[in-house]
């Protein structure tokens, strides 16, 4: 993508005591960055270091910056709006950049102009390359497509950066009201924001225009706010003839993965009857305490943990996993090493015998398990993706070659989805950027599209600040915010067509997963009537909604694809919850699961728990739809589902 080319030759002049005119100079392309923080004189002091983030690759002499780079400026001075100084000014002296990849060197930059935010119709997910569905053909070596600028708008072409703006000049402040900007005439040539009312005051991914400081020969002792001393040329263009290339990360050393607790043919546990659930007729119930299970009621919580799953590998073999919690904090010491150990255990539904159990060791505490077509199951486990199969057998298994950021599938199975993490700064700068933002810096994704057997037939490249990316199986769902608190759900299919889902607007940023049978599963924010969840088709029609009372702590979805039916999750606390406080497990009081037709929306099972355990997930159809399995705080029960 090329970038606007900045003009200088007036920055030597504007001194000058000579009529000769000053020698001319070559254009230069500035760089264009975005504020990682918000920026208020009141809040600040001379010393403190301000960070921008770079949208847009840039090679100037002596150093090269790639997209997503980090700059740094000092703050030289502050003064706030008062009494006593009517006149607001921050003078800002940016002395260090990431010419070096990951590392923070020395490196000077003037700023020349700022700009406030595109907020317009962003799309606040990840792109995805349109043909990753249905097959892909490439001439690309073993079919792999590495994507241009021409088969996506990725998320850096989004409307962004000062050529979207008319005769740019130095000095030149746009979309921003109240503050003016003195180019290189503050102490150290550092360039100062003046605002004359009131604080100056500028927020975060208000995007800033840097030149190098090399060039600039001398400051400009007689520039104002106004003063056209350079210009811009304007107008950003596609360089289609560039592809993406992308450097892979040294694999990390090898962690233990596994240990095989009750292999075949040996494994023969028989597990005890459970207790059944008081007023509900499960047509089984078992045990898991023997296997080392048990619910940490005293554990507080904000969110629907990612601790325990249920899942269908064949008519009656069960996958039951879930945290080994006594176990963690005697492994879990050295950073980069086991956060959890999560068992699996294979179970016999009619035999209540266990068939396998292994232990798994995850450096995270994020999703590891998500169900596949063919009654599969996709597992992160330590730095590898495996799917496991019937018996619990490994089927396939891939080596990541650095932190997995998130991973999707859609509903079918059939496609996967993984972002791997590309760490874009040394640790020193890591630390320095999470102390600054209080929280934790964007990083490059690396976007890898996976068949079934783990074969990439598509890659891509996009960062952190985005939400992952959502797929049915028609194509890749995208979420665009278009005003304050108004969003536009569309679906991009894998033939290029283009439709809308649902217009909505919401107070918090909305929620979106996909399930089988090809459903998708929608949660949003009302100021009136609190949170609300619908589940619409893949051609947008709307089978279910509802509103989650204030005593409802989380619910999640999953469905089956063959019977086309879906499950609703809903769990209830004993009083109402206040927003964002964290609660006990044993603050939850019930589990509310309720089957559904995919295809007209008819109610067809309730089951209700007062045993509820707080995991996002624990419940799963078996492959014929007739039986559901839940998992409580004793047991897994089993319901026997009627056929519609």
């Amino acid at each position: 993508m090329a970038v606007p080319a900045l003009m200088l030759a007036a920055f030597l002049g504007a001194n000058s005591t000579t009529s000769q005119p000053p020698p001319a100079l070559p254009a230069v392309t500035p760089v264009q960055a975005e504020l990682l923080a918000d920026l208020e004189a009141r809040q600040l002091k001379p010393g403190e270091i301000v960070f921008a983030k770079v949208f847009s690759p840039w090679q100037g002499p002596g150093c090269s910056l790639a997209r997503g780079a980090i700059v740094q400026a000092k703050v030289i001075s502050a003064v706030a709006h008062s009494t006593a100084s009517r006149e607001s000014e921050v003078a800002l002296l940016f002395d260090g950049a990431q010419c070096e990849k990951g590392k923070m060197g020395p490196f000077s930059f003037v700023l020349a102009a700022i700009a406030g935010p595109e907020e317009n119709s962003d799309a606040i997910m990840m792109d995805m390359p349109r043909s990753i569905g249905g097959g892909l053909s490439s001439n690309a070596p073993n079919g792999m497509r590495s994507l241009s600028t021409d088969d996506s708008d990725q998320w850096w072409n989004m409307a962004k950066g000062f050529g979207r703006f008319p005769n740019v000049h130095a000095g030149g402040v746009y979309g921003l009201h109240g503050i003016a900007l003195s180019v290189a005439t503050g102490p150290e040539n550092s360039t100062v924001l003046v605002s004359k009312n009131s604080d100056v005051a500028v927020f975060k991914h208000t995007e800033l225009l840097l030149i190098p400081a090399s060039i600039v020969a001398r400051p400009v002792a007689d520039a104002s706010p106004t003063a056209d001393v350079s210009t811009v040329r304007t107008g950003i263009e596609k360089d289609s003839s560039v592809n993406l290339t992308f450097t892979h990360a040294a694999p990390p050393s090898e962690p233990l993965l596994e240990d095989e607790t009750c292999a075949p043919p040996t494994c023969n546990i028989a597990l005890a009857n459970g207790e059944g659930e008081p007023g509900s007729h499960p047509a089984t119930s078992i045990s898991i305490a023997g296997l080392g299970y048990t619910q940490r009621m005293g554990r507080l919580i904000d969110t629907p943990p990612q601790d325990e799953t249920l899942s269908y590998l064949g008519p009656n073999e069960l996958l039951v996993t879930f945290n080994l919690h006594g176990l963690v904090p005697r492994l879990g010491e050295t950073e980069g090493g086991t956060v959890r150990i999560i068992r699996a255990a294979l179970i016999d539904t009619q035999t209540r015998k266990v068939r396998r159990i292994v232990d798994w060791h995850l450096e995270d505490d994020r999703q590891y398990l998500w169900p596949l077509s063919g009654d599969r199951v996709l597992v992160h486990v330590g730095n590898e993706l495996r799917i496991y199969g019937a018996g619990l057998a490994k089927e396939a298994s891939m080596t990541l070659s650095g932190p997995l950021a998130f991973l999707r599938t859609d509903p079918a199975g059939e496609t996967i989805v993984a972002g791997i993490v590309e760490e874009r700064h040394s640790a020193e700068v890591h630390a320095k950027l999470r102390d600054s933002l209080e929280r934790e810096p964007d990083e490059n994704v690396r976007v890898l599209v996976l068949n079934r057997r783990f074969e990439t037939t598509a890659t891509s490249e996009s960062s952190t600040e985005f939400l992952p990316p959502v797929l049915l199986n028609e194509g890749q769902v995208k979420l665009y915010r278009q005003t304050d608190k108004h969003y536009h759900l569309v679906i991009e299919t894998w033939n290029g067509e283009r439709r809308s889902l649902a217009r909505f607007t919401s107070s918090c940023t909305p929620a979106v997963a996909t399930s089988a049978p090809d459903v998708l599963f929608l949660t949003t924010c009302s100021v009136a009537r609190g949170r609300e969840y619908r589940i619409l088709r893949a051609d947008g029609k709307a089978i279910l909604q509802g509103t989650t009372p204030p005593r409802e702590f989380g619910y999640s979805a999953a469905g089956n694809e063959p019977e086309n039916e879906v499950v609703v999750k809903t769990v209830e606390t004993e009083q109402p919850m206040d927003p964002g406080v964290p609660l006990h497990v044993a603050d939850l009081s019930s589990e509310r699961l309720r089957v559904f037709s995919a295809l007209n929306g008819r109610h067809l099972f309730t089951v209700q728990i007062t045993a509820p355990v707080a995991s996002a997930a624990g419940y799963a159809m078996a492959p014929d739809g007739r039986e559901l399995a839940v998992l409580t705080q004793n047991s897994v029960a089993v319901y026997t589902v009627p056929h519609d």
